[in-house]
């Protein structure tokens, strides 16, 4: 069961796979190319709510992404589940003209609505949907809250942004809807204790120093610790460290050195959720570039492994009453 036969499924016979087997084998298919693994999870979890959408007599699957970006996501869904009813009626919200411009070309059947979807006035004509998906769209919303006087941003107000980011989504689901939100995941524990770490070579230290000096979002501090190789910075400053070394020396580092991926930790997002109404169904963290930060860089102070990189929340709101 090829490639060239899944999209001959998608695109003219529109007969999906019917069993999970066969739909696991055509998003490994599909999905190959994909060089964000944790987004990959994202749009598997959307996949699977999709399917049971569609078993279910009267229920639709409309689907709403806030800041969709060139249509990753939601056109990735659309093209596997072309037969899900309701799903045509999809819609994208983003502020990026030139991205919504990507996504009409590849999608000119779904509707894209240029706009901040943190504004209550651009969501408030928007419409209920069966599925939200917010993907790797908040920690954008908190890194855009920068405080002139501070130059860093502010986390308390940066915080609020969010939760009435995710309250206007929230607002946009129908009664029993559902909701997948994946994005960086702000570690437990104290921020400021202090991590002593070892460069595997002399090019990753220089990508460290290019972290430090143009990373936008908070002011990055470390010192020498003596040892040939070795710094001393806090858990907070270490965590967008390794989370943004994979971009360094990389064309996405200039985008990527404006936002900060981590803002709630995972009570946070629970708590959040709760607050709004949302039952969590899952919620799983994940790391997927692990190998990629040992090869970069050595925890040396003991008991400190590398944080968890992203979470992933499928939630549902309430029933109708």
């Amino acid at each position: 069961y090829n490639y060239a036969c899944i999209k001959k499924h998608s695109r003219y016979n529109n007969s999906m796979p019917k069993d999970q087997a066969m739909w696991d084998l055509y998003w490994e298919v599909r999905l190959s190319a994909l060089e964000d693994l944790g987004k990959r999870e994202a749009i598997l979890a959307a996949s699977r709510l999709i399917l049971q959408m569609s078993a279910t007599p009267g229920q639709t699957a409309r689907m709403l992404e806030l800041g969709c970006g060139e249509g990753q996501i939601i056109g990735a869904l659309l093209e596997a589940h072309a037969q899900a009813p309701g799903i045509q009626a999809s819609v994208g919200v983003d502020h990026n003209r030139r991205s919504l411009e990507v996504c009409r070309k590849h999608y000119p059947g779904l509707r894209f609505i240029e706009g901040d979807f943190t504004d209550p006035a651009r969501l408030a004509d928007i419409g209920q949907f069966d599925l939200v998906l917010l993907v790797n769209a908040l920690h954008e919303v908190f890194s855009a809250c920068v405080s002139p006087e501070q130059g860093e941003v502010d986390v308390p107000a940066a915080k609020q942004r969010v939760f009435q980011a995710l309250k206007g989504a929230a607002g946009c689901l129908m009664p029993s809807g559902w909701m997948v939100l994946f994005d960086g995941l702000e570690p437990s524990g104290d921020e400021q204790a202090p991590i002593q770490v070892r460069f595997q070579s002399w090019q990753a230290r220089q990508r460290f120093e290019t972290f430090v000096r143009e990373f936008q979002p908070f002011r990055i501090r470390y010192r020498e610790t003596g040892e040939p190789g070795c710094v001393e910075l806090s858990w907070h400053d270490f965590t967008r460290y390794v989370d943004k070394s994979i971009f360094l020396g990389k064309a996405l580092w200039q985008t990527e050195r404006l936002e900060s991926y981590q803002y709630f930790t995972e009570a946070e997002f629970r708590g959040a959720c709760a607050s709004l109404g949302l039952t969590i169904h899952e919620l799983r963290t994940l790391t997927v570039n692990y190998e990629k930060w040992q090869a970069e860089v050595e925890i040396l102070t003991p008991g400190v492994d590398f944080p968890a990189e992203h979470i992933l929340i499928v939630a549902q709101s309430q029933p109708r009453s």
